[in-house]
């Protein structure tokens, strides 16, 4: 679905139509569910979706713009997310639950480790990298998620994150930096990145 088809369905819902709506949810609820089960682990992503898909439906009137429905659900599923880890009573950890590559990270990896043989080598080396991301500081972790799991713009990832976009780039560039640091000579030399 290309941008223009996104903000039909976002004019169309923003006048009343449940339909454009639902087709819009069904668009972007896998996005979504994807980052809160990064942020939560799995098993709350469903609900903490519906929720967040709720909020848009009783505010899509307040939003300026099609390129404002992104960056508002993803601010809501955060918040929402924030309040599960404290209800768990573990909002400094998150642990993985499903170390596997989605569709689109399996998409992303070259060629020739898409093959059997070469898909388990990646599936630990995405793994070890996750878990890794796991250990950063929050802030830093979710600006990682958001740029380079969800491909968020800067300005995007300010918006909900509801900072700037200085603040933005430096949690980006200190989430790289520490995750470099942090992920073991081995798994980076797999990945093809040398240590510094």
């Amino acid at each position: 679905m290309d941008e223009s088809d996104e903000r039909e369905l976002f004019d169309r819902a923003r006048g009343g139509d449940r339909a454009a709506f639902d087709r819009l949810q069904t668009l972007l609820e896998p996005k979504v569910r994807r980052f809160v089960v990064r942020l939560v682990g799995a098993g709350r992503e469903r609900d903490i979706a519906q929720d967040a898909f709720h909020a848009l439906w009783l505010n899509i009137e307040r939003l300026a713009g099609p390129e404002h429905v992104r960056p508002f659900l993803f601010r809501v599923a955060r918040n929402l997310s924030y309040d599960e880890l404290r209800r768990q009573g573990r909002f400094d950890h998150v642990s993985l639950d499903d170390a596997g590559l989605s569709e689109a990270e399996y998409a992303a990896l070259p060629p020739a480790a898409r093959q059997p043989e070469e898909r388990a080598h990646w599936v630990h080396l995405w793994a070890r990298v996750r878990e890794t991301m796991d250990r950063l500081p929050e802030p830093q972790r979710q600006a990682l998620i958001l740029y380079a799991e969800e491909d968020f713009t800067y300005e995007q990832i300010a918006e909900i994150m509801g900072t700037d976009i200085g603040t933005v780039k430096s949690r980006i560039h200190y989430g790289r930096r520490n995750l470099l640091r942090l992920l073991p000579a081995d798994i980076l030399r797999g990945l093809g990145i040398e240590k510094e």
